[in-house]
């Protein structure tokens, strides 16, 4: 029976949280030739440039909550509709550029707010321009799905854990954090299953009809 790698236990079990799995990988795959998936690595640990190189599983649904003034009356934390597509779309969703890092503090967050949900500013100027409600939005947050940061980090931890059993599959034991990647056919095969890894979503959701307890994606054991 072949000795399961350090590294897959550890995360397996949360010895380690996902960042850094993160940074072992980085080691493991600097030989790996592929920007793909260098790149990949690098914006998951310093944060994606731009939002349009964001995944799929880093844009997260929300809903437009605000205070409405009609007249001398003040509605409060009411949904706020919009009709123009455009503008819903970006009132309605957040594309994460963060690292890991600071997902991982926002997943914590996320356990010691009451309600379970995060908040993102929106602004009140482009709110009143699309609005189809009367009166004036006087002040307005885009509230983010329940347990959104925590359903990304399980996301992430998912990926690194198939990546390093597609790497101990074919190069073994991964405790030296070092791989051969001279062999040339293997490598090709190897990165065409991470990049698949990578840009495809087959995730466990955690979505807001779903109950989570006692949960430790990774971000509360930092260092243990």
């Amino acid at each position: 029976m072949k000795k399961r790698s350090k590294v897959i236990k550890d995360l397996i079990m949360d010895k380690i949280n996902v960042l850094q799995a993160l940074e072992s990988l980085s080691f493991m795959l600097e030989d790996i030739d592929s920007e793909e998936i260098i790149k990949w690595v690098n914006s998951e640990l310093s944060g994606y440039l731009s939002e349009k190189d964001v995944p799929d599983y880093r844009k997260l649904n929300a809903i437009l909550i605000g205070d409405l003034q009609v007249g001398y009356a003040v509605y409060s934390n009411v949904n706020i509709p919009i009709v123009d597509k455009e503008a819903l779309e970006l009132f309605s969703s957040a594309k994460i550029t963060s690292p890991v890092s600071t997902i991982m503090h926002m997943a914590k967050a996320e356990e010691q707010i009451e309600d379970h949900c995060l908040c993102m500013e929106a602004n009140t100027v482009l709110v009143n321009h699309y609005k189809v409600s009367n009166g004036t939005v006087i002040r307005a947050h885009s509230k983010l799905s329940m347990y959104s940061y925590s359903n990304m980090m399980a996301k992430i931890k998912d990926k690194c854990l198939i990546i390093f059993k597609e790497l101990e599959s074919n190069y073994g034991n991964l405790d030296d954090l070092y791989i051969d990647f001279s062999d040339i056919e293997k490598r090709n095969a190897v990165i065409e299953k991470i990049e698949s890894v990578i840009y495809n979503d087959n995730s466990v959701i955690i979505g807001d009809n779903n109950v989570i307890k006692d949960s430790v994606v990774g971000d509360n054991n930092e260092n243990r």
